[in-house]
């Protein structure tokens, strides 16, 4: 758009960089999408090249990415945009979903992986909660989400932490859109998957469902409905294996009272 814009105004990046200041190079680099400017030095190369504010409208959505890209793997940021506007997600995994996470199971998952990722930890711990809005609207998204035994057991942080988390899947539970099932340990993993991370297949308005499998590492978002058809199949399979939600929440419950002991929730 700025070298559009600047080509229109029959300028040279130097004669543009000489008018803000900014030197040719950083002009160059601007162009080629390397260097994000100021807001201030947004609006003033928008001024200077004639664009109406909309050069400066578009800063507001590159610095968006560039905060998303901080505060989250970039393999999951086609997944986020998807999420906000998914009317229902289904869910499995082995540990618990991020829009349900409170804010010390958040911070003690994303420490764990700061070693790993790095980055800004309450950033990043503010941008998860951020997420949760999507059951809290005024029209929340339906969410059903299976999850691993394991999930219930593993400390995460520690048994007040889990203590904690496991009491907001007690109450989110209570709401009429949300279910939580378990895969008991028994039943072992359909198709003879032994392991597939999360898996999240999400409806939305006017869209094919889409599908978006994350290892931890690594992550994809799938929309074709051949790949989409494959992972539907599994996780119809998991429908089959999981707990009803009422023997769901009494296990969650005696997880929370037996195998937490030091839980001070009720």
């Amino acid at each position: 758009m700025l070298r559009n814009r600047r080509k229109a105004a029959g300028m040279t990046q130097k004669q543009l960089g000489d008018l803000i200041p900014l030197s040719q190079s950083m002009i160059a680099a601007i162009e080629l999408g390397n260097e994000v400017p100021s807001a201030p030095t947004g609006q003033a190369i928008d001024n200077a090249v004639g664009a109406d504010g909309e050069l400066a409208a578009m800063w507001h959505h590159v610095r968006k990415d560039l905060q998303l890209q901080a505060t989250h793997p970039i393999w999951s940021i086609g997944y986020l945009a998807a999420e906000a506007e998914a009317t229902r997600i289904q869910h499995f995994a082995n540990v618990f979903p991020g829009v349900t996470q409170t804010e010390e199971y958040a911070r003690a998952m994303i420490e764990a992986a700061n070693p790993i990722f790095g980055g800004n930890v309450e950033e990043k711990v503010e941008a998860r909660l951020d997420r949760r809005v999507i059951l809290d609207r005024d029209d929340p998204v339906w969410f059903w989400s299976i999850l691993d035994e394991s999930a219930l057991y593993r400390v995460v942080g520690s048994h007040e932490v889990m203590c904690g988390q496991l009491s907001r899947i007690l109450e989110l539970a209570q709401r009429p859109r949300v279910v939580f099932r378990i895969l008991p340990y028994d039943r072992g993993m359909p198709c003879g998957v032994v392991s597939i991370g999360a898996l999240l297949l999400l409806s939305r308005p006017g869209k094919n469902e889409a599908v978006y499998w994350e290892s931890g590492l690594n992550g994809a978002l799938m929309e074709t409905p051949g790949e989409v058809e494959v992972y539907r199949a599994f996780y119809d399979h998991l429908d089959l294996e999981a707990l009803p939600p009422r023997a769901s929440i009494d296990l969650i419950r005696k997880a929370r009272e037996e195998h937490h002991a030091h839980c001070t929730h009720h």
